[in-house]
């Protein structure tokens, strides 16, 4: 047999999730750029998956929880 050809993953998003609506608002591009790329590699993580570079995760993430506490 033929090997299958390696599926690329899917994100689906709900539009009504509190967290889409409030990148729906987002003006500060850096901040929506960080925001997304953490959404999605939380997707890659819940699916299983690991992250090419966690450390970059981890980095975005503190930037954005030290955000939360200002």
């Amino acid at each position: 047999g033929q090997a299958l050809p390696e599926s690329k993953p899917i994100l689906e998003l709900n539009p009504e999730h509190p967290l889409v609506k409030k990148l729906d608002n987002e003006a500060d591009e850096d901040r929506f750029a960080s925001l997304t790329q953490v959404l999605f590699d939380q997707a890659a993580l819940a699916a299983g998956d690991t992250l090419e570079d966690p450390a970059s995760f981890v980095t975005r993430l503190n930037k954005l929880l030290l955000e939360l506490s200002d």
